[in-house]
């Protein structure tokens, strides 16, 4: 039998980077799969999203296949973790660059982030993110990007 960490296996590292997390849902293993199809060296997706490195095109990348999954996605699951990540990059966006990437109006925006943040399962630094982009809304952040 190959060692599953062997090259051969390079393929499928991202299942077997999901199926380790024992809290990983079939909705988040869908969303970190996405996001390494996008980037493949995206190991940590809540990571990349507070890290102020990520690049503003990444960060457009994951929003536009987020959008995508949640208008077509499989299951409502789906569809509801698409939704909450779409909005935690651009969150992500307007917090670690300053730049607004969606065409969606402040009120939209803000009621996404206060979805999130007030989510108690979300991790702790993505509704620190939310919160921090929904304060950056409300101080007027110049509206550019997409």
């Amino acid at each position: 039998m190959k060692d599953p960490a062997s090259s051969s296996a390079e393929p499928l590292k991202w299942v077997l980077q999901a199926t380790s997390n024992p809290d990983a849902t079939p909705a988040k293993m869908l969303v970190c799969w996405l996001a390494q199809e996008i980037d493949p060296t995206l190991t940590d997706l809540d990571g990349a999203l507070v890290d102020s490195r990520t690049p503003l095109v990444l960060l457009n990348s994951l929003k536009d296949a987020f959008k995508h999954l949640r208008r077509e996605g499989e299951t409502g699951d789906d569809r509801s973790i698409a939704a909450t990540y779409y909005a935690l990059t651009i969150a992500a966006a307007i917090v670690n660059h300053r730049m607004r990437i969606s065409r969606q109006t402040d009120e939209a925006i803000e009621d996404a982030l206060r979805i999130c943040w007030n989510d108690e399962s979300c991790d702790l630094r993505l509704r620190d993110l939310c919160w921090r982009a929904f304060y950056a809304l409300r101080l007027g952040l110049e509206k550019s990007g997409r």
